[in-house]
């Protein structure tokens, strides 16, 4: 381990022990003595920001944390397996999914007046079954130096990415992939579809001659960094992380009709409805969506707060600034997928039939 990689993990450590020090003198002694709280959410650094941040006012306060990684579509199939029967209390849950946990009564009700913190989300953020997390913003991202090069202007709307100039330099998300369906969702709407009738949206992407489709976002930085691709559709986090890892990209919020521009993919915490550690549950809840962790996560992750004093502070960051919309007028005009209209599996079934891969 370096020197600078000792000093970031000692000052991390500084951090956690000084708050969970100052936690454990507001809050009550021993609160959570004896107490093991389960947590689905994704493995990484993912996890590491909660381990770091989250864990020590935890333990301070006597209990301790469990991880159980994996994505919300490797969760949901354990709990399936487990006809309700969760290997944890708390989950990661995407906004395509709230339809299925709702419908198979897997979540318990949340008590609203133990999540103090959500004074600072949007009203539409929270009610009874889930609490917001956080959100992306899915972008095309391209290369300004290739654009430059190629003699191209900087792309407003997918469309303008059909362009002969960029056959096969362009790779968008597998359906399958964790950006797959909002982003399928936003070709269908910018094709004249919506929920209902994705088929615009199919005939879209096979305008597009794109090089590959990506299940993972870091396949994106990694093709942005070998020349591979000169532009991309991707949430915002990635296209950052492809900047810092020395590509001269930046994002657009693509104009998808008259009523929207940019796309939004929200992430949940519900409290499943085989758990025990009820009040545990609320207090980690609360603290996900607290200030600090939000504004500590998302500056890591590349995701978007849900806390709008956290949204608030991302514009100190130079690059953050550059490539997210941070204003709540430009936020609310963002698509946002209504899933209860969708057919997840016609969408997969017609992706499948229809989208030729090169």
């Amino acid at each position: 381990m370096t020197r600078l990689k000792l000093k970031k993990t000692a000052i991390a450590g500084a951090l956690g022990v000084a708050c969970a020090v100052l936690l454990a003198g507001t809050a009550t002694a021993g609160q959570f003595d004896g107490v093991t709280l389960r947590v689905g959410t994704w493995g990484g650094a993912w996890k590491g920001d909660q381990e770091a941040v989250i864990v020590p006012k935890f333990e301070a306060l006597g209990g301790k944390i469990e991880f159980v990684t994996g994505s919300p579509q490797a969760n949901l199939a354990k709990l399936i397996a487990g006809r309700g029967k969760a290997p944890f209390d708390i989950m990661e849950i995407l906004d395509a999914q709230i339809g299925d946990f709702l419908k198979a009564k897997f979540l318990q009700p949340i008590d609203l007046s133990k999540i103090p913190n959500k004074a600072d989300l949007e009203d539409w953020q929270y009610d009874t079954n889930k609490v917001g997390s956080w959100f992306t913003q899915e972008t095309i991202c391209y290369n300004q130096d290739k654009f430059r090069e190629l003699g191209l202007a900087r792309p407003t709307t997918y469309s303008d990415l059909a362009n002969a100039k960029l056959k096969g330099r362009l790779s968008i998300p597998d359906i399958t992939s964790g950006g797959g369906l909002a982003n399928f969702g936003a070709f269908a709407y910018a094709g004249g579809g919506d929920e209902k009738n994705v088929q615009p949206g199919l005939k879209l992407i096979n305008s597009l001659n794109a090089l590959k489709f990506w299940s993972r976002g870091g396949e994106v930085v990694t093709q942005f960094q070998s020349g591979d691709v000169y532009a991309a559709v991707v949430h915002a986090g990635w296209c950052v992380r492809a900047r810092k890892a020395g590509a001269n990209v930046t994002t657009v919020h693509p104009v998808i009709n008259d009523k929207y521009v940019g796309v939004h993919k929200h992430g949940w915490l519900g409290i499943m409805k085989s758990s025990k550690q009820i009040e545990a549950a609320h207090w980690y809840i609360n603290q996900f969506i607290d200030e600090d962790f939000q504004f500590a996560f998302a500056t890591r992750s590349g995701v978007v707060p849900v806390n709008k004093k956290a949204i608030a502070r991302l514009a100190e960051d130079p690059v953050l600034k550059e490539m997210l919309q941070l204003a709540k007028a430009d936020i609310d005009r963002q698509l946002r997928l209504d899933y209860t209209k969708a057919d997840i599996g016609a969408w997969t079934d017609q992706w499948n039939r229809s989208v030729t891969k090169q």
